[in-house]
């Protein structure tokens, strides 16, 4: 049975994100799912010269363990946090090489698209994370999925449930490939430029 991790992107507490990661767990992972806080989590700056701390470390071997990703991302100011920069520093080709992801932008009002194309533009060279083609966009974040029996929540349950749907099947036609795929890396450990 493969592995799934869902990382909420964003580091400030009670963030509308983490309820959302934790919403997309229960509703189409059966609670399964690892999820990884990145406001818990903590994890210092990295400079290229510090050793992992413990927090870098745990992350980093929930990472290694998964399959498939999830990131939850939401959108500040037009970008992805620095926090999950930050995370895509510690951890490369070892945790995310060849492991497919679903990219979730979420936003507070009508934003998120420019999260997808920074990511989709920025964060796979050396990790060599396979974003999936079909992403989410989680607009007017904190109204969502909150029990009142939107419309909008309808639609969004099928469309989330599609794309995870995709992430299962890519995340188990890989998984067996994985080690094939990697083989390279110890010679080749960053992507050409």
């Amino acid at each position: 049975m493969s592995q799934y991790v869902i990382v909420s992107a964003s580091h400030r507490s009670g963030s509308e994100s983490l309820r959302l990661s934790e919403e997309l767990n229960q509703r189409y992972f059966g609670g399964t799912a690892d999820v990884i806080d990145l406001f818990s989590a903590d994890l210092p700056v990295w400079n290229g010269e510090r050793a992992p701390t413990a927090a870098v470390t745990s992350v980093q071997e929930t990472l290694e363990k998964a399959d498939g990703l999830v990131f939850v991302v939401p959108e500040w100011h037009g970008m992805a946090p620095a926090g999950l920069k930050n995370l895509f520093l510690w951890c490369n080709h070892p945790h995310f090489a060849h492991k497919p992801a679903l990219l979730v932008a979420v936003s507070a009002s009508v934003g998120g698209a420019f999260v997808v194309a920074e990511l989709r533009g920025s964060s796979y060279k050396n990790s060599r994370l396979l974003w999936l083609p079909e992403h989410l966009i989680l607009r007017d974040a904190s109204q969502l999925w909150q029990g009142k029996g939107r419309e909008s929540d309808e639609y969004l349950d099928k469309r989330a449930k599609y794309a995870v749907d995709q992430l299962k099947t890519y995340t188990e036609a890989l998984a067996p490939q994985r080690a094939a795929l990697t083989s390279g890396l110890s010679d080749f450990p960053n992507g050409m430029s």
